[in-house]
């Protein structure tokens, strides 16, 4: 008779093997925790769903959508990890044919598009207006009538950097030396806190135990390799006021730039 624990739920035997366990796992005698059947995680088998049209090529992607007078975006990014941003020389980019904006954050500012909410409750750079603080963070981009014109005119941009110092620990960083984010009214780098549950409880267990153990742990910054990476394709309808999104995973955080491009196009 099994006894019953808050895994009872979650029990699976091998011998003999319940439905829906995988055939792939070896039998043992051993009582295997894996997620409920209706979950259809761990230990359970489950169906594909979206194999049929990539295999018959008829997968969706951003490079496949084609509509009229649509215009392309690429992104200049910084260098530096921390610097401001002394100038920006986009004349010879817009001087290439084809090219019809190079939008900067200066440009956001002035339809105060240049911040935009984050999911922590928190504000983040569309576009920044006077320092980067991260390597690689977007400084402007180049709207044309070709992704390669983009490309090409992405090289054509000057940009006077003036490096600043750059804070790598996250330790370090809370010791407030280097701030990042100047923006905010506090200054100080630790600029979100969370927490959950009893902490009176919690020291209390602590200070009760027999041994208490602490390790520092490192992880390294991982991330997902999708085959596609995040991209989207805008369509503006200036008559009517709207903008049609066809999202491809996450939107780039320069957003509100196609509603600018439109713009500068009809302008011209």
């Amino acid at each position: 008779m099994t006894e019953k624990t808050h895994f009872a739920d979650r029990y699976e035997f091998h011998s003999p093997k319940p439905d829906g366990v995988s055939q792939n796992v070896a039998t043992t005698d051993e009582v295997r925790i894996t997620t409920p059947v209706e979950v259809s995680g761990m230990g359970h088998r489950m169906k594909r769903k979206e194999d049929p049209r990539f295999i018959q090529g008829k997968g969706r992607y951003v490079d496949d959508v084609k509509l009229p007078g649509m215009l392309y975006m690429d992104i200049l990014r910084s260098p530096y990890a921390h610097a401001r941003i002394l100038s920006i020389d986009s004349s010879a980019a817009l001087a290439m044919p084809g090219v019809i904006a190079v939008i900067t954050g200066k440009d956001l500012e002035a339809h105060k598009l240049h911040w935009m909410p984050t999911l922590m409750s928190d504000t983040q750079m569309v576009l920044p207006t006077d320092k980067v603080v991260y390597y690689a963070q977007e400084v402007c981009c180049v709207i044309a009538t070709d992704r390669y014109i983009a490309a090409d005119a992405i090289e054509q941009i000057v940009v006077d950097y003036e490096p600043l110092e750059v804070v790598v620990d996250p330790f370090k960083a809370l010791e407030d030396k280097v701030i990042v984010r100047e923006d905010k009214e506090l200054k100080t780098n630790h600029v979100w806190h969370w927490e959950a549950g009893d902490q009176a409880a919690t020291d209390q267990i602590f200070e009760e135990a027999a041994h208490v153990i602490k390790q520092q742990i490192y992880l390294p910054r991982i991330h997902v390799s999708s085959i596609e990476t995040c991209g989207m394709v805008a369509n503006y309808d200036s008559s009517m006021g709207k903008m049609q999104i066809q999202d491809f995973r996450l939107p780039h955080p320069p957003a509100p730039s196609p509603i600018l491009a439109e713009g500068e196009k009809n302008a011209s």
